[in-house]
């Protein structure tokens, strides 16, 4: 040990090549935060999402559906392929399944083992009116009796896109979106599900309005369908509100518990 001291006292640190200072510390990562990693819209107004903007409706089916009529609104508008049952959907179940489609490859990136914890929560408020009223209007159908539930939309998007995590279907008042984004956050952060889509729509035709109070729809289109894919991401926090989701969506104003981490 007395000759260990004596060549540590003659040969110092720095005389033999080595930095007398302190190395920094490895930087560390930020831990992964929740945001909102896709978003998409169509309603009369048109359709896209996040990336792409929004796009004009083709002419030939323009008129239509700014006068609310959803019969004419099929996949091949908006997609080059065509999806199986598409047209045998009800109007509800169309436009919560393009809004999910529009998330555009966001969602094949999704790994086949990811989606088994992806959840899906859709958000309406006059549900499946319109289908339920052509059901008590035509003769008996087992095809159009299947979407007498708002919940076969989310059965659909789950199919098509192979997702086995939590569902749920809230009716509320105004369908803002604030339940559903309160409830697909809550999934993410407790860890219930590794991402959720959070899907707000309304498809209600003309003869089915007055079968909702005076005050439902006063300032609202007839129909919409807009989409968010929740998640982690890791990096740093992008300053990215709501609104930037769901298209003219109040929920920063009324707040979420979650907002601070959306």
């Amino acid at each position: 040990q007395l000759r260990l001291r004596r060549h540590q006292r003659r040969h110092p640190p720095a005389a033999r090549g080595r930095s007398a200072t302190a190395s920094p510390p490895p930087a560390v990562s930020p831990p992964p935060h929740l945001a909102i990693l896709a978003s998409s819209h169509l309603g009369p107004d048109g359709y896209g999402n996040d990336r792409t903007g929004l796009r004009p409706w083709p002419a030939e089916i323009r008129s239509a559906l700014e006068s609310g009529n959803l019969d004419t609104l099929h996949w091949r508008h908006l997609f080059p392929t065509e999806a199986q049952r598409f047209a045998r959907m009800d109007w509800l179940s169309r436009v919560a399944l393009l809004a999910v489609e529009l998330l555009d490859a966001q969602l094949d990136l999704l790994p086949l083992e990811a989606r088994d914890q992806t959840g899906v929560c859709l958000e309406t408020s006059s549900g499946c009116l319109t289908t339920d009223l052509r059901f008590l209007q035509s003769p008996p159908r087992p095809s159009l009796f299947t979407y007498t539930l708002p919940s076969t939309a989310v059965g659909e998007i789950c199919i098509r896109h192979r997702l086995r995590g939590p569902v749920l279907c809230l009716l509320s008042a105004d369908a803002s979106g604030r339940q559903a984004l309160r409830e697909t956050a809550d999934w993410v952060v407790q860890g219930d599900a590794g991402a959720a889509l959070c899907v707000r729509c309304e498809a209600l035709a003309a003869d089915a309005r007055p079968c909702l109070p005076d005050d439902a729809f006063a300032s609202t289109a007839a129909w919409f369908g807009d989409a968010l894919l929740i998640g982690r991401a890791s990096g740093r926090p992008r300053e990215r509100s709501v609104e930037q989701g769901f298209r003219a969506l109040d929920v920063a104003v009324a707040g979420t518990p979650d907002r601070g981490r959306v």
